[in-house]
């Protein structure tokens, strides 16, 4: 092999190396510190909510793995993001929709309205929590009965350790 080969070799190995620790999973967050904030988050929310509400989780977080392209979040192997819903019933005089349009008022400065991506007959909002990337579904629930909101969020991806 020639001096010039070996160093094409060398330095092809070199930017290989370098592309693929660039996305290794010690540069995320620990899932569990994401798992953390995606709860806040929706604590938040719940907060925000009028006097009277209910929350009831659908379960605990789950843990879905980034490199599975489940809702189009992608990420490195060794990384997961976490998923956090549940669902909140209104008190008999308030109106879902007016809730979800008041709801970025509510929460205040620290959260972002970002576009939904899809058009639904419902009324729906999904917000962002400034500087942990988890990002909330609130939709109002389809049906009859009380007035209720469904509460989805996602974290951003998580090294799981």
């Amino acid at each position: 092999m020639s001096l010039r080969s070996l160093a094409a070799t060398a330095l092809v190995g070199t930017c290989l190396l370098l592309s693929l620790t660039a996305c290794a999973p010690a540069d995320a967050p620990a899932f569990t510190d994401v798992r953390t904030q995606t709860e806040d988050a929706v604590t938040e929310i719940v907060a925000a909510l009028p006097k009277g509400s209910t929350y009831t989780p659908a379960g605990d977080a789950t843990s879905t793995p980034c490199s599975s392209g489940t809702g189009g979040v992608t990420g490195p192997r060794g990384t997961s993001f976490a998923t956090v819903q549940g669902e909140a019933i209104l008190p008999d005089t308030a109106d879902a929709a007016s809730v979800i349009a008041d709801l970025p008022t509510a929460l205040g400065e620290g959260w972002a309205v970002e576009p939904v991506g899809i058009d639904v007959a419902l009324a729906t909002a999904r917000l962002n929590r400034a500087g942990s990337g988890v990002s909330v579904d609130v939709t109002e629930r389809a049906g009859t009965g009380a007035a209720a909101l469904e509460i989805l969020a996602v974290s951003r991806c998580g090294r799981v350790d």
